[in-house]
């Protein structure tokens, strides 16, 4: 060796080398097949369950100020 580092190249060669960047898409869809136990919701039903949760609580704010 003479004392010089050698430099890495700009392509890696870790682990995530083979990957492009932002490629968590297939990683999401891992959860939804078919053969997954437990319940499958939709995020559909996931936002609108949220939304009424949120809705309702508000109103009960709302109906408490009212109350007192």
């Amino acid at each position: 060796m003479s004392g010089t580092a050698r430099r890495r190249t700009a392509g890696g060669g870790g682990p995530a080398a083979g990957r492009a960047a932002g490629g968590g898409s297939s990683n999401i869809l891992q959860f939804y097949t078919d053969d997954s136990p437990g319940l499958q919701v939709g995020p559909t039903t996931v936002l609108v369950a949220s939304l009424s949760f949120v809705g309702i609580v508000v109103l009960l704010h709302i109906w408490g100020k009212f109350r007192m």
